[in-house]
């Protein structure tokens, strides 16, 4: 059976937290009550990946207002959605991306992370996609340049574990 991209649900919080906890550390996990605000915030930017029905991982987003450099709180870990959501905003930012790793024969990164991000340009009307990411995750930096993302600017100590963030952007094809 192939992978299905759905919205997820509130009903869905324990299998996302297991993934959470799965897929970062300790220190860097976020709290059930900021994926339920970023679910109820903004349902069609928060996506799970499907297979056989078991949610085996999510990616999360929010539509923010174009501004050519942000604040870097704004980056913030377990920030509240509300603060920033613009539902006209023209910049994609990626808050949380995971995967169940035991499923990774059915789902790789590189193929989840371009799934969701043609869903998303085919359903919303952005112009560009930020995010933040540590230095130290260098798959995940390699699958997002992959993607077309440059790095834009550096926050030192950004991360629990003193490892430096990078903002990462990427501009969408005009379609």
């Amino acid at each position: 059976m192939s992978i299905v991209l759905h919205p997820l649900e509130i009903s869905h919080s324990e299998r996302i937290m297991q993934i959470e906890r799965l897929s970062f550390h300790e220190k860097v996990c976020e709290d059930a009550g900021v994926y339920r605000r970023r679910i109820e915030t903004f349902p069609q930017g928060n996506l799970g990946f499907f297979f056989n029905g078991l949610l085996i991982g999510f990616f999360c987003s929010e539509l923010w207002r174009h501004e050519r450099e942000y604040d870097v709180e704004r980056f913030r870990l377990s920030h509240d959605i509300t603060r920033f959501f613009d539902r006209d905003g023209t910049d994609l930012y990626i808050s949380s991306f995971a995967l169940d790793g035991s499923y990774r024969n059915e789902l790789r990164g590189k193929q989840a992370f371009f799934l969701a991000m043609d869903h998303m340009h085919r359903t919303c009307t952005v112009e560009s996609a930020i995010l933040l990411v540590s230095d130290q995750w260098t798959a995940a930096r390699e699958i997002y340049r992959q993607w077309g993302f440059t790095e834009v600017q550096r926050i030192p100590c950004c991360f629990p574990d003193a490892a430096e963030g990078i903002i990462m952007r990427a501009r969408f094809a005009r379609s």
